[in-house]
């Protein structure tokens, strides 16, 4: 069976740059500069509301669907103003071949929308793997992975692909990773998330 998560974000694109290799210290600033930015995308993403669509489904070896689970959920905020998550869809799951566990969940929701900010960088070992071109966009690409596991916490584990003019992330691919139980054979897939410029900013 293949599974097939899919969700779409939002963030900023911009052509390329220059194509020379960054130095170790430009690399230690371009860390820096785009956590910073990443902080700052994620505190503009607090200020918004929308819908959010998170599809799961199997299939077999033609690619035919086999199962589905599926949730539809408004971000949005309560009279008090606190930001709160209210599921407007979310039909009986049909998956046969595998079921989701609460890490398939979380993952859903805080993972694979990775950001790497100010405050979650030194939970990570980031470094600097080459140059990409994304689409029209000149990329640095990095190899990121949590220095430690904590019971209960998922991180992110993968490469990002940062903007060389920018310095925001316009991509990601990975997995969630986490600390399991002893003896639990959970397996988690790899999801590849774009971001899409929407207000000429974010």
């Amino acid at each position: 069976m293949r599974l097939i998560a899919t969700l779409a974000f939002l963030a900023s694109a911009a052509f390329a740059g220059t194509t020379t290799d960054p130095t170790p210290a430009q690399i230690d600033d371009i860390i820096a500069k785009f956590a910073a930015k990443e902080a700052e995308f994620a505190r503009a993403r607090g200020n918004y509301t929308y819908r959010q669509s998170a599809k799961v489904m199997s299939l077999d070896e033609s690619g035919s669907p086999t199962g589905k689970w599926e949730e539809v959920s408004d971000i949005i905020f309560t009279p008090e103003g606190k930001r709160s998550e209210k599921v407007v869809r979310a039909p009986m799951s049909t998956l046969t071949a595998f079921q989701l566990d609460p890490g398939d969940i979380q993952d859903l929701r805080d993972v694979q929308p990775f950001v790497l900010t100010t405050t979650e960088l030194p939970k990570y070992y980031v470094r600097y793997v080459g140059r990409e071109q994304v689409d029209e966009i000149g990329t640095y690409v990095f190899a990121v992975k949590p220095k430690k596991l904590e019971q209960g916490q998922r991180y992110f584990e993968g490469q990002v692909w940062v903007d060389d003019r920018d310095l925001q992330i316009v991509k990601s691919y990975g997995r969630g990773v986490g600390q399991l139980k002893k003896g639990a054979d959970n397996q988690y897939p790899k999801f590849e998330t774009y971001r899409q410029q929407i207000d000429g900013k974010y």
